[in-house]
């Protein structure tokens, strides 16, 4: 099965040091391309967090956010020491004014003089890295099936473009039997044209006919064109990826394309091969979102 390569991937969870949040995104590419955006001192776990990328997909431009609420830590704390200060000018002054005074411990206790302090990106520790790069594990598999279900569609659009390809290889075949009449014909006319005046050697009328004839086959076009479908079938099939394959057999279809083209000696040959053309655009065009 085939996958394509815009998808996006969430994972979400809960440890004691925190609360996490992975999103990876990812649209079409020709290679592994990787852009993150991390909350500071995670740098620890980015060459990890790239392996995986890299192990999981063969291209694509990827994006990689990840968001963390870290839990405040009630063993560390910190005294707001101006704060601390200015109470205890306070004290000093109700002491005066015949207030007891107050104790350090009561200070203190005042809402605001001692602060939890939150822990930082600082503190990943391989504890936290562990619990951050299975929460990415969850998101990735989450953005492969995204991609796979993309596949599926696509696979299915290219089933029914290389069913109206050989449909049209088909009248292409067609028409192609009428060439040699349809150029021998033609150069009749040419010499009727000329008059009666001009001597014409039969045998000589003979070659020519055979030669134009060969130029304008266009069997061998067609037997390529037929074999390049059945190795599309064959790439799809293969449940490999096959982007870059596909990318260079249409290539090889709209050279083929072109050649019988520029052979056709009817318009309904021409046309045959226009639409075989504007068709083989369109695969290929569908081709640079598969992986």
């Amino acid at each position: 099965m085939i996958r394509g390569m815009t998808g996006f991937g969430r994972a979400q969870g809960q440890a004691p040091w925190g609360v996490w949040v992975w999103e990876a995104r990812s649209v079409n590419g020709k290679s592994v391309d990787i852009r993150t955006n991390y909350p500071p001192g995670c740098d620890a776990i980015d060459f990890e967090a790239r392996k995986r990328v890299k192990d999981h997909f063969q291209r694509g431009s990827f994006q990689l956010q990840l968001r963390i609420d870290w839990t405040r830590d009630p063993g560390a704390s910190a005294v707001d020491t101006r704060e601390l200060a200015r109470l205890a000018r306070l004290s000093r002054h109700w002491t005066k004014s015949g207030v007891a005074a107050a104790r350090f411990d009561g200070l203190l206790g005042v809402p605001g003089v001692v602060k939890a302090a939150s822990r930082t990106g600082s503190s990943v520790d391989d504890l936290v890295a562990k619990d951050l790069l299975a929460g990415l594990d969850a998101a990735l598999d989450m953005l492969i099936a995204a991609r796979g279900k993309e596949g599926e569609s696509l696979l299915q659009l290219f089933g029914t473009m290389l069913v109206q390809t050989e449909q049209l290889l088909a009248q292409a075949g067609a028409f192609a039997a009428r060439q040699p009449e349809l150029v021998r014909d033609r150069l009749k006319a040419r010499l009727a044209e000329l008059g009666k005046d001009v001597a014409t050697d039969p045998d000589r009328i003979a070659q020519e006919t055979l030669m134009m004839a060969t130029r304008a086959d266009v069997r061998e076009e067609l037997d390529r064109l037929a074999a390049h479908v059945a190795s599309a079938r064959s790439i799809l099939a293969s449940g490999e990826a096959v982007g870059r394959k596909l990318d260079f057999l249409c290539q090889e279809l709209n050279r083929e394309a072109n050649t019988l083209c520029s052979k056709a000696a009817s318009l309904e040959l021409t046309n045959a091969g226009l639409a075989l053309k504007s068709l083989i655009d369109q695969f290929r065009e569908q081709v640079q979102n598969v992986e």
